[in-house]
């Protein structure tokens, strides 16, 4: 349970973290590449996309629920707890931006009579993510993805569908330069993860249920 757990927390908090970074990806990025950003700010830009994406919101929480949450039992309990701690690392990351910029912008002179900046405030943003629509679709896709990964140990076609996610995603990503850096590298991690994932389907589906080598927990059958 510990292992899980801990799982739940990094990966909340890496996707959360993403977030917060993938706000701040320039639109150039994608578009005129090494022209206006160094390759290694590119890769990360990339890097940002993805788990913002695909890895934090579909294949993670469908792994934790292939191999936490096989019974159903538990599913919803993680799949909640995911989401909670995504989107509250979310709030917590963008509320530290903010504290920055506010203290950028407050170091700068101002013009005689400017009003005074408004100092950001956490429980705040925390009550406005709270109260917005973004937590409960958070939640209801991360609990669903999950109790789908735990379906997958006894339905083994049920592995298609997060490749099927990779095929829209890669249709969503169709409207920028599909081979510059920051959207290429994305891109081919999608690529290569859809294809690792048809390779899984094929060999679950030949073994059977239970036969990704993870036995099948009690009343799960």
């Amino acid at each position: 349970m510990s292992a899980i757990v801990s799982a739940l927390l990094l990966g909340g908090i890496a996707v959360g973290a993403a977030s917060v970074g993938a706000d701040g990806v320039p639109y150039t990025a994608r578009e005129s590449g090494l022209a206006d950003h160094s390759l290694p700010a590119l890769l990360y830009f990339g890097f940002l996309t993805l788990v913002d994406t695909y890895l934090g919101w579909s294949l993670v929480p469908f792994l934790l629920g292939y191999w936490a949450a096989p019974s159903g039992k538990w599913g919803a309990v993680i799949g909640l707890g995911y989401a909670v701690v995504a989107l509250g690392a979310y709030t917590v990351g963008s509320h530290v931006e903010e504290v920055a910029n506010a203290d950028e912008l407050a170091s700068l002179p101002r013009p005689p009579g400017a009003p005074e900046f408004a100092e950001p405030d956490l429980a705040a943003s925390a009550l406005q993510m709270a109260l917005t629509p973004l937590l409960p679709l958070a939640a209801a896709g991360a609990v669903a993805v999950v109790l789908i990964g735990g379906s997958a140990l006894r339905f083994p076609l049920l592995l298609l569908l997060p490749a099927a996610v990779i095929v829209v995603d890669l249709l969503r990503r169709a409207d920028t330069p599909w081979a510059s850096i920051a959207n290429g590298l994305p891109n081919a991690v999608l690529v290569a993860a859809g294809a690792a994932l048809l390779v899984w389907t094929a060999v679950a589906v030949r073994r059977g249920p239970g036969g990704s080598g993870t036995p099948l927990p009690d009343g799960a059958e």
